[in-house]
């Protein structure tokens, strides 16, 4: 089912990289083009990895790292420490969300109220 979303999103993705205008630079970006290039990104890095990893949450969250450490290096701001730090978050999301033994994710089903 996600392979077929892959190739859809990295499709949408391309086709934005060649319609959208390239700004000067991500500062000087609008909000079309800034958005416009990062979530068809975020959904085929998401889509694409989870073929692999069989985990939608992991999946999501190791592509919004990418997609952070992108806009740290369009910015010129990425170096040793905010690597570090961003390193950091995303271990620390990934431990809050790891898969449980039986299958399922840490995150508790609310249990419905009998009236």
């Amino acid at each position: 089912m996600f392979g077929g979303l892959a190739v859809i999103s990295w499709a949408v993705f391309i086709m934005a990289v060649f319609q959208i205008p390239y700004p000067d630079s991500l500062a000087q970006a609008n909000y079309f083009q800034v958005i416009g290039f990062f979530i068809p990104l975020l959904l085929a890095l998401t889509f694409s990895l989870n073929i692999f990893l069989q985990f939608l949450i992991r999946s999501i969250l190791i592509s919004f790292t990418l997609i952070v450490l992108l806009i740290l290096q369009a910015l010129q701001s990425l170096n040793i420490i905010t690597f570090a730090l961003t390193a950091v978050a995303f271990g620390l999301l990934v431990s809050y969300f790891k898969k449980q033994k039986n299958g399922t994710s840490g995150i508790r089903r609310i249990r419905r109220i009998r009236v």
